[in-house]
């Protein structure tokens, strides 16, 4: 879309009858008050309780970026590098403001103070500290849901039908009820977003009342008036509470854009349809100009210092995060390495998720605000250049986007409320009982309404208790085995765990907790990696595969090279007894020195892997893998001691078939066994499995399997 398409501001006359209080007599479309006044208080209290209930129910796994990109640094901002975070190259290579995480080490820090005080045992800590960082973005996505109706209100009126309808399309929302109580960053940049566009100037972009009082400015003629507030437009003196609406709005613009750079397009986008495309047509203020300029620099200038500092703190070096942000992910396309998307995702997948069953009415609210030059809308003339600003910001943003190969849903995410606003009217008027004048057009519009709700409900329960369950209970049930089998014993060990799955499937050390250390004994665990092409040029990144890709192209051969050479070590010191089969082999180098502790060695191995990450990884206490992955491991680890101990449903169907069928846990103790044992027999018929080629089998004498 050119800016020469773009829809015009107001007329005059618009002006002139929406500051007279009168609908236009063309409007065939009413915003009617609604007969039960909502008093904004009690909004926002059943809000914040609805987003608790959201946020403290929620049982399924998203993204990795909601724990790897959020709750890992805070947990090491708040227990330091000892805690045992996984910290991604994102924040080694200084890609993230440290504003975020902060947010919440900040609630861990308290949470842990609290269990101090109150004297829970380990159990009951763990859980306070669990439920600590969902409280936090459970407040913002409230705070994102009353500013959605807020600004509904500005525009359709306070207490209407349009403005209620957009407080239960967010309420309803199976995307919000999915996402916006999770630790995202782009939920807080949402939240941040739509209080800024509530305490945007709208009215400053409507044609001024001629006063006769002009000056030019860099070749453009001003005309010299008060500012214009958002509720008079036209009012005579500086209006004090105008200016700090505009601080919040710019001071939110800022600080989502610190947290999200490209939100900086949603700003400058509005910029141009609020001020510069009105200025073409019409004497610009003076008085808004300079004001706009100068609160933009002053809040624009605090935020990044305090992001600054906050930065240089977290760090330890100067840096400034947004720049290599864009640097690495839109100059490098660094982010292709995540995945690439069709250029048309968000206009076919994207919108899709985002709205669901409201999508039809979006379209036709898009289609009746961009279509018509004057709209027939019951609003304040502000209110109706607002709304095709909306809709053109959700249209350019999205295609704007769509040139970074790299996309995801979440990164049109802060659209949505504003889509919601657009949806509204043509929503409300469809299932506006005045409209309907046969008893069964109202009752098939009333079966309609609900089917359409039923529909969000079974979205929103599949989705956050059905739909990647396993992984969430995955952590559940590790802690529970460490607080069950490892901390009551006379002598504590550490528990280990090894994850065989594709990198960051499940959250890290903010769920599975009980970091070990020099006095305490804790939860060691290793995952599979996938760091990204770093520094390489086009061929190389062309070729490139990190650890997973490489586990999941051969597992015999990475497990072959890359995990330790003897069979796995029970809690009680003991191992697999004869000659186990698979890729458990003698160590060779071990022989070539003389008396040397074999234990001792193995020790000292094992030590060194924990603590550098360096070498062959040890056989942990705990296998963890997806289902699809099953027959290779029975026959890769036939014999080992490994045993099925727990079984997870997490999902019916995946799109990526690493990640397919239950979540299975294998283990070494017999007591924590739920299944009899596979007869180590059975490894005969698995041998025809290429772990080793036919010399090697016959070198190393892996047919003669025994008890």
């Amino acid at each position: 879309m050119s800016t020469t398409d773009l829809p015009p501001p107001e007329t005059p006359l618009e002006d002139a009858t929406a500051a007279a209080g009168k609908p236009q007599a063309s409007s065939p479309l009413r915003s009617r008050p609604v007969s039960l006044s909502l008093e904004p208080h009690n909004v926002f209290l059943f809000l914040i309780g609805f987003r608790l209930l959201n946020g403290l129910t929620l049982q399924t796994f998203f993204q990795p970026d909601e724990y790897f990109q959020a709750l890992e640094p805070a947990w090491q901002l708040a227990f330091g590098k000892e805690g045992g975070a996984w910290i991604t190259w994102e924040w080694k290579s200084c890609l993230r403001s440290a504003l975020h995480p902060t947010l919440f080490s900040l609630s861990y820090q308290v949470a842990s103070a609290v269990a101090g005080l109150l004297k829970l045992d380990t159990h009951g800590s763990s859980e306070l500290l669990l439920a600590a960082p969902k409280i936090l973005p459970a407040v913002f996505a409230a705070v994102g849901d009353y500013y959605t109706w807020k600004f509904a209100s500005y525009i359709y009126g306070v207490d209407s039908v349009p403005s209620a309808t957009v407080l239960l399309l967010t309420i309803a929302s199976p995307w919000q009820w999915f996402v916006s109580t999770r630790t995202f960053s782009n939920c807080l940049e949402t939240t941040l977003t739509v209080v800024a566009l509530y305490n945007w100037p709208w009215n400053w972009s409507l044609p001024l009342k001629e006063t006769g009082r002009t000056k030019v400015k860099f070749g453009v003629k001003f005309d010299i008036q008060p500012l214009r507030t958002h509720d008079d437009v036209g009012q005579n003196g500086e209006n004090t509470d105008e200016v700090t609406r505009l601080r919040r709005a710019l001071l939110c613009a800022a600080v989502a854009t610190i947290l999200r750079p490209t939100n900086i397009l949603v700003w400058v986008t509005l910029t141009y349809l609020t001020f510069i495309r009105g200025w073409i047509s019409i004497n610009p203020s003076w008085t808004e100009c300079t004001v706009f300029v100068r609160e933009t620099i002053l809040c624009g200038s605090i935020i990044l210092f305090f992001s600054t500092i906050l930065d240089r703190i977290y760090y330890d070096t100067w840096v400034f995060p947004p720049v290599n942000f864009l640097h690495v992910n839109v100059v490098q396309s660094l982010a292709t390495f995540y995945g690439i998307n069709d250029w048309h995702y968000y206009f076919s997948q994207g919108y899709p998720l985002l709205l669901t069953t409201a999508l039809p009415f979006t379209i036709m609210g898009l289609y009746r605000i961009l279509g018509s030059k004057h709209l027939s809308i019951e609003a304040s003339a502000a209110g109706r250049n607002s709304l095709r600003s909306l809709s053109i910001l959700s249209l350019l943003v999205p295609a704007a986007f769509s040139n970074i190969a790299h996309k995801e849903v979440r990164f049109i995410y802060p659209l949505l409320p504003a889509l919601h606003i657009i949806t509204a009217f043509p929503l409300a008027s469809f299932f506006e009982p005045s409209n309907l004048r046969s008893s069964s057009s109202r009752l098939s519009k009333k079966l309609l309404l609900l089917l359409l709700l039923i529909v969000n409900l079974s979205i929103s329960y599949y989705t956050t208790q059905i739909h990647n369950s396993g992984i969430m209970h995955l952590t559940h049930y590790l802690r529970h085995e460490f607080e069950t089998a490892y901390l009551p014993s006379l002598l504590p060990t550490n528990m280990t765990v090894g994850i065989f799955m594709p990198c960051h499937s499940t959250p890290w050390r903010s769920h599975i907790q009980y970091p070990p250390s020099s006095t305490h004994p804790g939860i060691r665990a290793w995952a599979l990696t996938c760091e990204p092409p770093l520094n390489l040029n086009a061929t190389g990144k062309s070729n490139y595969l990190d650890e997973a890709d490489m586990f999941y192209a051969d597992p015999s051969t990475w497990l072959r090279k890359n995990m330790s050479y003897k069979p796995p070590q029970r809690k009680d010191g003991t191992r697999t007894t004869g000659s186990a089969a698979g890729v458990f082999t003698p160590d060779y180098r071990s022989k070539l020195a003389v008396n040397i502790n074999t234990a001792t060695l193995d020790l000292e191995r094992e030590e060194r892997f924990w603590a550098t990450g360096q070498g062959r990884r040890p056989w942990p206490d705990y296998l963890v893998f997806f289902a699809q992955l099953e027959p290779t491991l029975q026959s890769a680890l036939r014999g080992s001691g490994y045993l099925e101990c727990k079984r997870l449903f997490n999902s019916h169907w995946h799109d990526d078939w690493r990640r397919a069928g239950d979540v299975v846990v294998w283990c070494l103790d017999a007591s924590r066994r739920e299944k009899p044992p596979i007869p180590i027999e059975q490894g005969r018929e698995a041998i025809h499995e290429p772990f080793f080629s036919t010399e090697e089998r016959a070198n190393r004498k892996i047919l003669a399997i025994k008890d």
